[in-house]
């Protein structure tokens, strides 16, 4: 997978496979909220809050058994952005701010939202 240049926003597709797709498009979206079924995006941001909350609580609560494992995905993570053609450096420091709750308080909310302690006091 390779790093494409896009502009966003992308200017419309007026070609008549431009508008149809468009069409199929909206139809589907119109199916995802009558069944209650996120679009993927969603569930991409959900997953990303969730793993930000976890790496804070893990921090937080000087959780050593998990930090490995926790080191190894965000590695993976960053691995797949350099092999998607992102640069190593720029893409940690993104990486580094999105998982940091100094840069997004809303995160803290979350965990309490979430309930992580007690889901984490659980397991361990």
């Amino acid at each position: 997978m390779k790093m494409m240049e896009v502009q966003m926003p992308r200017p419309a597709n007026m070609s008549p496979s431009g508008q149809a797709k468009a069409v199929r498009q909206a139809n589907y979206r119109i199916k995802l909220r009558q069944r209650g079924e996120p679009e993927a995006d969603r569930v991409d941001t959900a997953l990303s809050s969730a793993v930000a909350a976890f790496v804070a609580m893990v921090d937080d609560k000087k959780l050593e058994e998990l930090k490995t494992p926790l080191k190894m995905l965000l590695r993976g993570t960053l691995d797949l952005l350099v092999d998607a053609g992102f640069d190593r450096e720029a893409s940690a420091k993104v990486l580094r701010r999105r998982v940091s709750l100094l840069s997004r308080p809303e995160i803290a909310n979350f965990i309490e939202a979430g309930r992580f302690e007690r889901r984490l006091t659980k397991c361990y």
